[in-house]
């Protein structure tokens, strides 16, 4: 099977040149989730024009997160870069648990920068993009414009300083660059759950020279296409039904504590969700950044879960694959195996028994300490592995 190549169409046009030129739908936030990191929030162009586009074809923004070592020695620096990608439904800063908790242990030193990702119709990236978002999710669309982030706007090191809300572009020869060779400063290791898992799967298929190491929870990469299609209908309905709006975010939290679609979260990341996955609506009180319609048509985009499963095997090789999978998980004990050796050559896979396809959710803590052995036994430099 042929992937369908991943066109970003060149260096994509910034926001001037689309004639947009969006702003923060909040204030930039002025707390940060560990004391040597800074935090920011910075806007890209999505790839344009989309796969299915409208007629005009709309422009749409990405936003992302950065979170960049501010006490970094030059000499010390790794130039280690993870970049996180969630699953359908949630916010950019759901991994904020599992990073604050990543980078509180030892291994945490290895970390220069942090990128953490969100898709055009998920959270401030929905509220920008409302007016302008497709009846059709290709999730194919999500791995463009996560390489058009990589190839065209990630800058080329790392860098304690302040960068403008609106990133620029590199030069198209750095981009090009990159396709063939890699970064010159940067390791790049990408963490993807679910659908952003998949998405992120697409993209190290297209353009493996950018990426280190590819750690995967639990994402939805499957060979069955009717189990596919019947799971992807039924999350569909599921998130059409779902209750989208609430009095205020004290009523959301108490009434989602009762709930046991939620009792298996930790309780950080379901404060996370409530402070970064609703928004102040128009008549008050707070509802989803990413509206049900959306979110249904996020489930629904099954070829591209299909596609990544019939190309993983021939994953480059270089590239060290890590999977993090519940027990049974939704595939069974058999399916799960098959799926974890895919692609044997360097990879590896860890269970997580006491969670399920919600990892990122319910064991915030466990999951960054895989990391940080993941890590360390990786990247971790002479002075590090001696901390160590």
């Amino acid at each position: 099977m042929a992937a369908r190549p991943l066109i970003t169409y060149g260096t994509e046009p910034n926001t001037a040149e689309l004639g947009i030129v969006p702003s923060l739908p909040s204030p930039p936030r002025q707390d940060t989730i560990h004391v040597d990191y800074m935090l920011s929030t910075h806007i890209i162009p999505a790839a344009f024009p989309r796969l299915v586009p409208d007629i005009p074809p709309e422009t749409t923004v990405e936003f992302v997160n950065r979170y960049v070592w501010v006490h970094r020695r030059d000499n010390l620096g790794t130039g280690l870069t993870l970049s996180l990608v969630p699953a359908t439904g949630f916010p950019k800063e759901i991994w904020e648990p599992m990073l604050r908790s990543l980078l509180d242990l030892t291994s945490g030193l290895l970390v220069d920068e942090v990128w953490s990702w969100e898709a055009v119709n998920h959270g401030d990236s929905a509220l920008v993009n409302a007016e302008s978002l497709s009846g059709i999710f290709d999730w194919h669309d999500d791995a463009r414009d996560i390489a058009n982030f990589l190839l065209n706007y990630l800058p080329e090191e790392s860098t304690p300083v302040s960068l403008p809300t609106c990133l620029a572009s590199v030069p198209e020869a750095t981009s090009d660059a990159r396709k063939e060779l890699g970064y010159h400063r940067r390791r790049l290791v990408v963490v993807g759950h679910s659908f952003g898992g998949t998405s992120l799967t697409s993209a190290t298929l297209n353009f493996p020279r950018l990426f280190s190491s590819l750690i995967l929870v639990d994402p939805i990469i499957l060979a069955d296409k009717t189990r596919t299609v019947e799971e992807a209908v039924r999350f569909a309905v599921d998130a059409f039904i779902r209750r989208s709006f609430w009095s205020s975010r004290e009523e959301a939290l108490s009434l989602f504590k009762q709930s046991p679609f939620f009792a298996s979260w930790h309780p950080e990341v379901l404060k996370t969700y409530v402070d970064h996955g609703l928004t102040v609506g128009a008549a008050g009180g707070v509802g989803l950044k990413m509206i049900a319609v959306q979110e249904g048509l996020s489930y629904v985009s099954v070829p591209t879960c299909i596609e990544v499963w019939e190309l993983l095997e021939k994953l480059d090789e270089n590239i060290t694959l890590r999977w993090v999978v519940p027990w049974p998980g939704f595939l069974g004990e058999e399916e799960t195996q098959v799926r974890v050796w895919r692609r044997p050559t360097n990879a590896s896979n860890v269970v997580f028994p006491f969670a399920g396809h919600l990892i990122v959710q319910e064991a915030p803590i466990e999951l960054a300490e895989d990391i940080a052995t993941f890590l360390s036994k990786n990247y971790g430099s002479p002075q590090i592995k001696a901390v160590l």
